[in-house]
């Protein structure tokens, strides 16, 4: 059955300790919203993915540690090794104006100011001061673009669309061709 909705939020690593506490490799920018929430869903896909309960969580060497309900045992924490951890939509935290959410991007389509398209946005990534744009096309090597205001004027989540301006050299040092031939 498929749960709509779904939103992914991190990967278990599988178990920490022996008294079945999971690791999560946690995508979210703030991990309070775990349990905040109180419910993650694990598996495979989000059509495979079940509802699991959190009772306690806390931070070590860079990861979260969940406590679940369901999971008692390392060897059951162990089994949750691999399976993509995700949250519901509707419980993620409301956005401030120009915020967005990964997940958002995903899909958009991308082009610079001139109109020329680039591609799609594949993934996004924190890379320390800003987020970057994966952005793919078939037969061109992927380009990452980032997000500042200067080089990206419009993101448009809601309607699926981002425009780009990159500097002279950018697309060329990533084995585009500077200007599309003609």
């Amino acid at each position: 059955m498929k749960q709509p909705g779904l939103i992914l939020m991190g990967r278990a690593a599988g178990a920490f300790g022996v008294k079945g506490e999971v690791k999560l490799t946690s995508f979210a920018r703030d991990d309070k919203i775990f349990t905040r929430i109180g419910v993650i869903h694990a598996g495979a896909d989000p059509a495979t993915a079940r509802p699991l309960t959190i009772t306690g969580a806390r931070s070590h060497g860079g990861r979260l540690l969940l406590r679940l309900a369901e999971v008692e045992t390392r060897e059951q924490a162990a089994a949750l090794g691999g399976a993509w951890v995700y949250l519901r939509r509707e419980d993620l935290d409301p956005l401030g104006e120009d915020e967005y959410y990964w997940f958002q991007l995903t899909g958009a389509e991308v082009s610079t100011k001139g109109g020329r398209r680039l591609g799609k946005v594949a993934s996004v990534f924190e890379a320390g001061a800003h987020d970057l744009l994966v952005v793919t096309s078939p037969g061109k090597p992927d380009l990452l673009i980032p997000v500042t205001e200067d080089m990206v004027p419009v993101l448009d989540p809601e309607a699926g669309r981002v425009v780009v301006d990159p500097p002279p050299g950018l697309l060329e040092a990533q084995g585009w061709e500077e200007e599309e031939p003609a």
